[in-house]
């Protein structure tokens, strides 16, 4: 084999592995990193597309968020800001300061919705039905937004006193688990008559109360004598008393005298029948 020949195929081989070497780190080695590029730079326009797209959204959704955020901030009424039962019980002895009652305070549970979570309480207690009506009223006219259910009202009798009532309900009380009020400040209450406190368990005719004072009984009494400032009975026992205008007497007071006609008024309250009484001098 001459040189020239021997070089010339020399020089081919070499020709031959520089075109498949690079032709193989072409193919197998930059033509991964073309496609993994071209596919990593259609991502980012994608994702630039979307900015863009947010982008221009961008001041329609702040005007959005701020009007929204002005309404929970002016709306009339908010929810409590996590379900610490603690923070129901300190409202609501807030509360309670104008009610006057004596209550106890249970917390039964504490539930998740979509939006917003459940705290369920039982309240028992006794007290004034006008207190009790006035509590019940700002706990439902208040800022938090809370539910009373099954209610029950009971008169405590003459014992304890007509005017006061036991009592028991449940309440729901609502609180942001979804951090949408993002508020420490504490709730407002309502004061104020919100309703009639005309108690209904009242009886409208009682039973008449014993003299256990001796106070002069004027059913049983008799008028001696009258005078411009002063009267002169014999009451129930015999005995000679005096009384002026505005005294008491069993079961009521001396409203007013009359010398012209010799007579005197006394108002009664016979178990919440109002009488009234008049006595004539003797002649």
């Amino acid at each position: 084999m001459s040189y020239a020949i021997r070089n010339t195929l020399i020089l081919l081989f070499v020709v031959l592995v520089i075109y498949g070497g690079g032709y193989a780190y072409m193919h197998f080695v930059q033509k991964p990193q073309i496609e993994e590029l071209e596919s990593e730079k259609s991502s980012l326009e994608t994702q630039y597309a979307q900015d863009s797209q947010t982008a221009d959204m961008l001041p329609s959704l702040r005007i959005q968020y701020e009007e929204s955020q002005a309404f929970i901030d002016n709306y009339d009424k908010t929810i409590f800001p996590n379900n610490n039962p603690d923070e129901v019980f300190r409202f609501l002895t807030q509360l309670n300061r104008q009610a006057g009652l004596t209550f106890n305070y249970v917390f039964q549970d504490s539930t998740i919705t979509e939006d917003y979570g459940i705290i369920r309480s039982e309240i028992t207690g006794t007290g004034p039905y006008r207190g009790f009506m006035r509590f019940v009223n700002a706990i439902e006219h208040s800022e938090p937004v809370q539910k009373i259910s099954n209610v029950s009202i009971s008169p405590l009798g003459l014992e304890e006193g007509y005017q006061n009532v036991s009592f028991v309900f449940q309440i729901q009380s609502n609180y942001d688990s979804q951090n949408l009020f993002n508020t420490q400040r504490l709730p407002d209450t309502a004061t104020g008559a919100l309703a009639s406190s005309h108690n209904p368990f009242f009886p409208i005719i009682r039973n008449v109360e014993p003299n256990t004072d001796n106070l002069p009984n004027v059913d049983n009494s008799t008028l001696i004598g009258i005078t411009p400032v002063a009267v002169y009975l014999r009451d129930q026992n015999g005995e000679m008393i005096t009384l002026r205008e505005g005294d008491r007497v069993y079961l009521g007071r001396l409203e007013s005298i009359n010398t012209r006609e010799g007579r005197v008024t006394f108002r009664l309250n016979r178990g919440g029948i109002i009488d009234v009484v008049t006595l004539e001098v003797q002649r």
